[in-house]
């Protein structure tokens, strides 16, 4: 038989425009948003081998973005 490997899948879904990070809580805990999100996508892939992010639901939907430009991807001149 072939040789065993190792990796490790990553998953988000359904960010429905959530792209900023918050403050949370008596501390001041940052929560969500892309910039963590990414951070911690980095991290693993420092720490681990054969990483796979998969991003899956409504990742726009719902943002300022969508709402202002209502799903069109391209302008029409």
């Amino acid at each position: 038989m072939g040789t065993t490997k190792r990796f490790t899948i990553l998953h988000s879904n359904d960010m429905h425009g959530d792209f900023l990070a918050e403050m949370r809580g008596q501390e001041g805990h940052l929560i969500g948003g892309l910039s963590l999100l990414s951070g911690y996508i980095n991290q693993v892939r420092n720490e681990e081998k054969n990483v796979l992010y998969c991003i899956a639901g409504d990742m726009v939907q719902g943002s300022l973005i969508d709402a202002e430009y209502k799903g069109i991807t391209r302008w029409r001149s």
